[in-house]
């Protein structure tokens, strides 16, 4: 059963309270605690954990109840170190990093590189993540960021990260084993490369060391089982589906498990597709051709919700009904449209999922547990539920593109990062 909007709100704006403090020293709950040494550097990995604060945690990153026993092991360790209460010079020292390329934290040796593209609040938030898990750590000295807008960008941010002597690198990878030969190059150099939210399916750990991801064939899954059992829709139908950047191996992957889905449901055709970049003007463009195109899609189904505020105006300005519409992350802007619809003729049924920037958080933690020695496996799969939208989801006080609570900013960090 899904956690309350007021439940999960109360537990973001309660975190420190109920959370343990942050130790240095302590005992972990998961495998063999203590420190350890790799590459001439001494890491303590152990951590005091409350299974109640780490429990309520793992809810609202998930925004369904999600039993911490059903997940990775080294996931729980992550969601168990972001428990931690930071104090306020933390926070400040944070925020302070947060608004720098390069910034210290603490006078630790670790060197943590970010690679990451700085367009939204969402990719940004995904950073304060790093920096907030990579704070429980007194071994982390420097974060550096490189920001990143296409695969060249992407490349040499990553070489310069390594040649900067990030012994971590850690980013959202949106361009495959393209990046490969770079992410080699990095581990040569001696760096421990993480990446988070989407799955590289074709490179193993010589490539990227850990890989920390949502089920994307799941997620295709759950969409088909939606728009089958819950729409209603049949072969007789026609849904749409937007990709984000063209070839990108997340969509590969979900939609190959939704036609399977939808097949095997007798469930209705994919009669349209096209790439929007994930961005607002190619779903824009994308949602105008699917209304030229005379396709009459019950559903739109995509992988990013901060772009579908577009796909809703075409539609309005088109005088045409918006369809069903099944998303992955949250965005307070679509949620807003989304409520202010209810009990008229405009209203549309809408599914999303967690934000899915705090697996930066446990890349973070599983980057660290590697360099420190431990066996962490190549990929740290998580759920992807689907969420049935519920009134009371918009939070009118917070900007069209706060990511969720899901994200597991506190509230004060959060405050300071919206001034």
């Amino acid at each position: 059963m899904a956690t309350s909007i007021r439940a999960r709100r109360a537990l973001s704006l309660g975190a420190a309270a109920v959370a343990m403090a942050l130790l240095v020293a302590g005992c972990s709950s998961g495998g063999d605690a203590g420190s350890t040494e790799s590459a001439g550097i001494s890491i303590d990995t152990s951590f005091d954990a409350d299974p109640t604060a780490t429990q309520d945690l793992v809810n609202l990153a998930f925004g369904v109840d999600t039993p911490v026993d059903s997940l990775p092991a080294e996931a729980v360790t992550g969601f168990e170190r972001a428990t931690a209460t930071l104090t306020d010079e933390q926070v400040q020292t944070a925020l302070d990093c947060w608004k720098q390329p390069e910034c210290t934290i603490g006078d630790g040796p670790v060197h943590i590189g970010i690679f990451n593209a700085v367009d939204n609040l969402w990719q940004t938030t995904a950073v304060m993540d790093i920096i907030l898990q990579a704070m429980t750590y007194p071994e982390v000295g420097k974060i550096s960021y490189s920001f990143v807008a296409d695969l060249p960008s992407a490349q040499a941010a990553v070489r310069s990260l390594a040649a900067g002597g990030a012994n971590i690198i850690i980013g959202y990878n949106a361009f495959g084993a393209a990046m490969a030969p770079v992410f080699q190059e990095a581990q040569a150099a001696g760096a421990v490369v993480a990446t988070y939210t989407g799955e590289t399916p074709d490179v193993e750990g010589d490539v990227i060391n850990n890989q920390v991801y949502a089920e994307a064939c799941d997620a295709g899954t759950g969409m088909g089982e939606v728009t089958s059992k819950d729409l209603g829709l049949t072969s007789a139908d026609q849904i749409a589906f937007l990709f984000g950047t063209p070839g990108n191996p997340q969509d590969t992957i979900v939609t190959g498990c939704l036609d399977k889905s939808l097949t095997e449901l007798n469930g209705p055709k994919v009669g349209f597709q096209q790439d929007t970049d994930w961005s607002r003007p190619g779903v824009a463009a994308a949602a105008s051709a699917l209304i030229a195109s005379g396709v009459p899609a019950q559903a739109v189904l995509n992988t990013y919700a901060d772009p579908i505020p577009q796909l809703i105006s075409a539609y309005d300005q088109a005088g045409v009904q918006v369809p069903a519409i099944l998303t992955w992350t949250e965005q307070n802007e679509l949620f807003g449209i989304w409520e202010k619809r209810l009990g008229t003729d405009t209203e549309f049924p809408l599914y999303y999922t967690n934000a899915l920037v705090n697996q930066a958080r446990l890349a973070t933690t599983n980057a660290m547990s590697i360099l420190a020695g431990e066996d962490i496996p190549a990929r740290t799969a998580l759920p992807l539920p689907l969420i049935k939208a519920e009134k009371g989801i918009y939070q009118a006080d917070l900007p069209g593109d706060f990511p969720g609570f899901s994200a597991l900013i506190p509230d004060n960090v959060m405050a300071g990062m919206l001034e």
